[in-house]
């Protein structure tokens, strides 16, 4: 520290003051030459410690700005000026920034003898303000331009902070929703329980969801989402951050996926139908011919008076009805389109619907065919579809029994636990242990070019998933098997 003022009480004062200032602090002339400065003045102006800058002018020693000349002139004339914020560029590019004060000093005459400028070098805490607010610029575009909705509620549910995608599902301005509005206004009756779950997760875990409802419009229309949400906590009071998702999007591809899906079952079954069509016709010429058998015996009974022979005829006859009755019903029932909901159903009445419609065609060829049904127990779903997949496999076991040496196939269902357990075995040559992966993939089959349309058992995979279970190739079993597990 150097000093340059008469009288040698007044250099150790000044010092000592200086000194101990954590400000920097430079004592100017009216010529703008420096009388005395401290070390942090040197700091802040980014000049080497131990300098000694008395009796330079300011002006040749660090790069001054025209209008700090100008706050010079106005204080050496009597002013006092300050700004919080400013900076200089130093002579290695590097900018600083400081807060100043420039005050006049006064002579024992009283007459302006200078300047003090007082500057505080803040230039860690402008480059910190500097990322904060571009975090928080960060932040709020992330808020304004999240696809995601996002709100900021209170716990009783009165919404403080909403962005634009979460406007966009309730269909209210920032005005309406924001200060005015409550989640609970917003969401049906319905969802009440479900509600009271949730916040339950809030108490305990301070988050809840993934969450689906549906949210009422302001055109009243319900619109699903699934939220996530978390608390946070502000002066001492907790808030819920929810993460809002439109489903309408979702929802809508849904049904058109499960429209695609529910045709191609039908499809599916209308090129199954086609591929038994052969054995359909043979199963209802029987019955055919045995009306017209009984129909003479009816023709000569009548003849002869022979009126045991007409009951008998006449029985024959309704027998014989009912029997390709039941078949057209079975192939009615199998071919039509689902417009079922989904209904209690015993797995015994699923085995039964398929083997109406397989066992003929397995029993031309001379396939024996083994069925036990070991349980009594029901599933929840669509009866026609479950017994598509057991026809779909019951036929593949036939196209593959028929050629071998020994021909058989056995069903059988049993109960597991809580679920149901079908499994379709089959003699024959098995698949190939490298094709194991592929058996459900679409368009795959191992039949001859035009025998199969490769869909079958991806087809009867999805409506085994779509019912939640699973359907199965069972590599460890010694002839080929196929698993559904369903749960009852």
């Amino acid at each position: 520290m150097r000093v340059a003022v008469d009288g040698e009480g007044a250099v150790e004062v000044l010092g000592e003051v200086l000194r101990t200032l954590r400000i920097g602090v430079a004592v100017f002339d009216r010529d703008m030459r420096y009388l005395a400065h401290n070390e942090v003045w040197l700091l802040a102006h980014g000049e080497p410690p131990g300098r000694d800058l008395l009796g330079l002018r300011h002006y040749d020693v660090l790069p001054i700005r025209a209008e700090w000349r100008e706050v010079h002139r106005r204080c050496l004339e009597g002013g006092t000026e300050l700004r919080g914020k400013d900076f200089f560029d130093r002579p290695d590019g590097q900018r600083e920034h400081l807060r100043w004060e420039v005050t006049p000093w006064r002579t024992a005459a009283g007459s302006i003898g200078g300047i003090i400028i007082y500057a505080e070098r803040i230039t860690e805490q402008v480059e910190t303000e500097r990322r904060l607010a571009e975090r928080e610029s960060m932040i709020r575009d992330l808020f304004e331009q999240s696809p995601v909705g996002l709100n900021l509620c209170s716990m009783q549910g009165l919404w403080f902070e909403s962005n634009p995608a979460f406007l966009d599902i309730i269909g209210y301005t920032q005005d309406e929703a924001d200060g005015g509005l409550t989640y609970w206004q917003l969401t049906p009756r319905k969802y009440d329980a479900d509600e009271a779950i949730q916040l339950e997760n809030l108490r305990l875990h301070r988050r809840y969801g993934p969450y689906e409802k549906e949210f009422i419009r302001k055109d009243g229309r319900l619109v699903p989402v699934r939220l996530n949400g978390f608390l946070v906590e502000r002066e001492g009071v907790d808030y819920i951050w929810s993460l809002i998702e439109d489903l309408t999007a979702q929802r809508a591809l849904e049904a058109r996926l499960e429209e695609e899906r529910i045709k191609a079952i039908h499809a599916s079954k209308l090129a199954m139908m086609g591929e038994m069509a052969a054995s359909f016709a043979h199963e209802i010429n029987n019955p055919l011919e045995i009306i017209d058998a009984f129909a003479y015996t009816l023709k000569e009974a009548i003849a002869a008076g022979d009126a045991a022979y007409l009951d008998e005829a006449l029985a024959g006859i309704r027998a014989a009805t009912a029997r390709a009755g039941k078949i057209v019903h079975g192939l009615r029932k199998f071919a039509r389109e689902r417009d079922d909901a989904p209904t209690d159903v015993a797995i015994a009445t699923i085995v039964g619907d398929a083997m109406d419609l397989c066992r003929a065609r397995i029993r031309t060829y001379g396939v024996e065919l083994e069925v036990k049904v070991e349980t009594a127990s029901s599933v929840r779903g669509h009866a026609v579809e479950l017994a598509q997949v057991l026809v779909n496999l019951l036929n593949n076991a036939f196209d593959a029994a028929r050629v071998a040496p020994d021909k058989w196939i056995r069903l059988v269902a049993v109960d597991r636990g809580d679920s149901v357990v079908i499994t379709v075995e089959d003699s024959g040559a098995g698949v190939p242990a490298h094709l194991d992966d592929d058996v459900f993939r679409p368009f795959f089959t191992t039949k001859p070019v035009g025998a199969g349309t490769g869909l079958g058992l991806s087809i009867s995979r999805s409506i085994i998933e779509s019912h939640g279970g699973t359907l199965t190739f069972d590599r460890s079993a010694p002839h080929t098997r196929f698993v559904v597990e369903l749960s009852r």
